[in-house]
């Protein structure tokens, strides 16, 4: 088999699997992301005085058994574990939720792998029988390019199909925004055991979470995701005032407790309006792969198997 020079775009769950796949077989691969650290919506901030809240992604679950046999090692070597099995009652399906955090599992991923963080892809275009990606210098990155046999480009679709607009017509896909409000606490705040909420009729949330019941912070700290529409209508407004808005729409579920901090994230593309019905998206040339959630299945296991589906396809050209 000859080995084939792979650069992957985006290291959040899609893009972390494959590279690691791909990796595996024997090819080399390079990771670039824009975020400071790899895992993508896999992401935990920091908050006041060793507090952490998960701001992406809040847990996964499993229905595929490649999925089910992946998380059965993170759970074997502790990384992740069984948060619960059900909100307001048990259902009997895990929650897995990340000890310390999502963002530790993005670096469990990256470990052993070529990944570069604060690196914003500027350019992607053909050369010869590949593809350069190229990028600016940038506050902790130095402009730099790769000329790879072939590009897996798992960031949201809009944001690659601009990289590709020149050269490659992607899937038309779109997505719902959210805000997430993550607020650090001076006592445990009123949400119930097992710590987390989805919610179905709450004029601004969907989601409520106890960071300590989790497993992630040491110390109180509540993530909230605000529902599409709010998030919608308020995209463009001072964060400021957003952020005191959010935070008066938050306190049922704070209760009494001192807001010690307080955050604001905005992820614009935080889930896919409709998901492409094959788990990875290959050009007409073959060079090209679009992956993550939006295609095959959404959510957590359906950036994992896109991943998975990704790598397949480049080992196979390899």
């Amino acid at each position: 088999m000859a080995s084939v020079r792979v650069i992957v775009v985006g290291a959040g769950m899609a893009g972390l699997t494959a590279a690691g796949r791909i990796a595996g077989a024997g090819h080399e691969v390079t990771v670039v992301d824009k975020g400071r650290y790899a895992g993508g919506r896999l992401a935990t901030r920091d908050l006041a005085e060793g507090r952490r809240a998960d701001h992406g992604a809040q847990f996964f679950t499993t229905r595929s058994d490649a999925f089910q046999e992946q998380v059965g090692r993170w759970v074997a070597e502790g990384t992740a574990h069984v948060w619960c099995r059900g909100f307001t009652s048990e259902d009997g399906h895990p929650r897995y939720a990340v000890r310390g955090g999502m963002r530790q599992l993005g670096a469990r991923l990256a470990d052993g792998l070529d990944v570069h963080t604060s690196t914003r892809v500027a350019t992607i275009g053909p050369s010869g029988a590949g593809w350069t990606v190229s990028w600016p210098d940038g506050p902790h990155s130095t402009a730099g390019h790769i000329v790879a046999d072939m590009v897996v480009l798992t960031a949201p679709v809009p944001q690659s199909a601009d990289l590709l607009s020149d050269h490659v017509d992607v899937p038309d896909i779109t997505y719902t925004p959210v805000l997430a409000l993550t607020v650090g606490l001076g006592t445990q705040p009123a949400i119930p055991t097992p710590g987390g909420l989805q919610l179905d009729d709450d004029p601004t949330w969907t989601w409520v979470a106890d960071n300590r019941a989790k497993g992630v912070s040491p110390s109180p700290a509540v993530t909230l995701h605000t529902r599409s529409d709010v998030a919608g209508a308020r995209w463009d407004d001072d964060v400021e005032v957003v952020t005191a808005d959010l935070l008066g729409a938050a306190a049922p579920w704070l209760g009494d407790a001192e807001v010690v901090d307080v955050a604001l994230h905005r992820w614009r593309y935080a889930t896919p309006a409709a998901c492409h019905p094959e788990p990875c998206w290959v050009s007409p040339d073959g060079r090209i792969v679009l992956a993550g959630d939006a295609f095959g299945s959404p959510r957590v296991e359906g950036a994992f198997l896109s991943g998975l589906a990704a790598a397949a396809h480049v080992i196979g050209q390899g």
